[in-house]
């Protein structure tokens, strides 16, 4: 057994004992988080809020299987019980709070981790006095003493014996080795080579094949060794089919994150006389949440999977903030399920998680026959958050995000009233760190990756969601590209012009009706997957633009592609392209480049700066950005060199 499987095995028996009578619709059972660190971040000062502490450690709990709110987690049945009939599970829990709680402003800042991933440094909000929270809910990693993981139970057998199931890894290893090992998400149920199945092709579309050279075995139950066949290159995709066993209950990780946000939202100790440490004069009066890439997908599935009601009734969150999520949500309530997987175009193209419903509006499906919305659930127990959801142009090449904003025919719809949708235009998966923060790289990209910055715009929005749910103060109206404006095209109707040594395919994470009652799916009717149309330069016309998009120094694009070795053509995932412009005129004459130089574009360097700086002026007047962002984008400006 593992050391993962080994600590979430024996979670139950750290704390089955001991436990005081509970009533009887408890779920968090105790919550044991204390100052671990005082004052955080380095002692920095924010604002007049002052300086922070850290609080960290473990909430344990416990769910009734019969209870309707968990009807639908899969395995929930088969996992072990204690002497009260439910399944227990804990979760790391982490906390910033203001030192002096007279500055808190008695707001959750919930932050789902990513990867189990866990930072404080969102100086935005602790200016703000808000109490940042992460909650553990990916229950497939293991835990150190820094991350943010849950401890879910391991499903079995009434009989003890194991669940078995086949499961199936992809790997793709992104270097010329000849021979590579690769971590089983789950322990094979045998080590008989016989009763699994691994191939290789070059490209996703592309055939599945055995070669005379491609050879495995087992060097562990939970680690396969391959030798990789002479013929294909770095970006081959190596499927592995196998008979695994002890699939965690990993549903259990959304109703980790409902049951301690509840504790503290409404709770002022837990059963053992432990204190809420959010109980400050009372207790929080708004709660939201941030997630942002796998994190946006898991609010996504956590909302459509109605686990933003306590099993009480009452809300958990007041708003939340899916980020650069597309269409998607996880591969997470599901056997032998695998939460740190996306759906890209050459990359986990096949695995579950990014079926319809997509959008937060109830719409029919004419390709799969199903009806349904992300907030069907919530609606029917009045537990619906507002929610702004912020896009990069990434997630439409790479995300579907389109589909977002259509149906799946491809034909605008509209959006709830308690949703806002943005998409941030010229952007790559995340955002780059800033156009003037280095030299861009390539890595096996054909083009260098894109710089231009996602996280000022996102922080703006996520202030405006506070603003709408603390204060009923509409936040800027959607600003997402459409069909009926023309803004929102096919992939070949882009109008992207043709730029010496850069090649344009339209390629985009396509995506169809998948079967996944067989390993792999087999594919159905493709849905309208649709993207954003280019000006001139190739930089997308519509959405919110930041300033260093409307006074542009180069191409931006949400897309870039695989180079020469490395399954060339197919989508280099989560990146985007950032092609320079020629700084003279002559300069781009001679290269045969379409787009104007810097010199026929800015008179001198303070043309530059003014036209950034009212690009950024506009922003903070619709609230796309904040003014103290907005004063460092011109700074940066001032501080280029940029027709110096």
């Amino acid at each position: 057994m593992s050391k993962t499987r080994r600590v979430i095995a024996g979670v139950g028996i750290v704390f089955a004992c001991g436990l005081l009578a509970l009533d009887a619709d408890a779920q968090i059972t105790r919550f044991d988080v204390h100052v671990v660190e005082s004052p955080a971040l380095d002692g920095e000062r924010f604002g007049s809020v002052g300086q922070y502490e850290r609080l960290r450690g473990i909430a344990y709990g416990e769910v009734d299987p019969a209870d309707p709110h968990h009807q639908d987690i899969v395995n929930l049945a088969d996992a072990p019980r204690n002497a009260r009939g439910k399944v227990e599970y804990s979760t790391t829990v982490e906390i910033y709070r203001p030192i002096d709680m007279r500055g808190w402003n008695r707001a959750i800042y919930h932050t789902v981790a990513n990867r189990g991933g866990a930072s404080g440094d969102e100086p935005t909000l602790l200016e703000r006095g808000f109490a940042l929270v992460r909650v553990g809910w990916q229950g497939d990693l293991a835990p150190t003493d820094r991350n943010i993981v849950p401890f879910l139970p391991v499903a079995r057998h009434a009989d003890g014996s194991p669940i078995v199931g086949n499961a199936y890894e992809e790997f793709i290893f992104n270097d010329q080795e000849r021979v590579s090992r690769a971590q089983l998400t789950y322990p094979a149920a045998s080590l008989d080579p016989s009763r699994a199945h691994l191939t290789v092709r070059a490209q996703q579309s592309g055939p599945r094949s055995i070669p005379t050279d491609l050879w495995w075995r087992y060097a562990s139950e939970n680690e396969i060794e391959i030798q990789r066949p002479a013929a294909f290159d770095g970006g081959a995709i190596y499927e592995f089919i196998y008979q695994a066993k002890d699939p965690i209950v990993m549903g259990l990780g959304f109703a980790a994150v409902r049951d301690a946000i509840s504790f503290l939202r409404y709770e002022t100790a837990d059963a053992q006389g432990n204190a809420n440490p959010l109980a400050f004069a009372g207790l929080p009066s708004v709660a939201l949440s941030l997630g942002v890439s796998q994190s946006g997908r898991m609010l996504r599935d956590m909302l459509y999977l109605g686990f933003n009601e306590d099993v009480g009734g009452r809300i958990v969150f007041d708003g939340m903030h899916p980020d650069i999520a597309g269409s998607r949500k996880t591969f997470t309530n599901y056997q032998f399920s695998q939460p740190g997987r996306w759906q890209k175009q050459h990359e986990d193209h096949l695995y579950p998680g990014d079926q319809f419903p997509f959008s937060y509006a109830f719409l029919t499906d004419p390709l799969s026959g199903k009806a349904d919305g992300l907030l069907e659930r919530c609606t029917r127990s009045a537990t619906c958050p507002k929610i702004v959801h912020t896009d990069g142009e990434a997630e439409l090449w790479q995300g579907r995000s389109s589909l977002v904003v259509t149906n799946p025919r491809g034909q605008d719809i509209t959006q709830p009233n308690n949703v806002r949708v943005y998409l941030v235009a010229g952007v790559q998966h995340g955002g780059g760190a800033g156009v003037f923060a280095g030299t861009p790289r390539a890595g096996f990209c054909q083009n260098a990756n894109n710089p231009l910055p996602l996280r000022e715009i996102r922080t703006a929005i996520t202030i405006a969601l506070y603003e709408w749910v603390a204060d009923d103060r509409a936040p800027p109206l959607s600003w997402f590209p459409a069909v009926a404006i023309g803004s929102l095209v096919g992939p070949m109707e882009t109008g992207f012009p043709s730029i010496p040594g850069v090649t344009y395919t339209g390629s985009v994470n396509s995506l169809h009706v998948l079967n996944h009652d067989s390993i792999p799916p087999t594919e159905g009717e493709a849905y309208a997957v649709l993207v954003g149309k280019v000006d001139a330069d190739g930089n997308m016309i519509h959405g919110v633009r930041h300033p260093n998009l409307v006074a542009p120094i180069g191409t931006y694009t949400g897309w870039n592609l695989r180079r020469e070795g490395f399954a060339e053509g197919a989508q280099c995932a989560g990146g985007g392209s950032f092609i320079p412009f020629a700084a003279t005129r002559a300069e781009r004459m001679a290269s045969g480049d379409p787009r104007l130089s810097l010199e026929e574009r800015y008179a001198d360097h303070a043309a530059y700066v003014r036209a950034v700086a009212s690009a950024a002026t506009a922003l903070v007047r619709d609230r796309l950005l904040l003014p103290a962002d907005a004063d460092e984008i011109i700074d940066e400006a001032e501080g280029s060199s940029i027709r110096r």
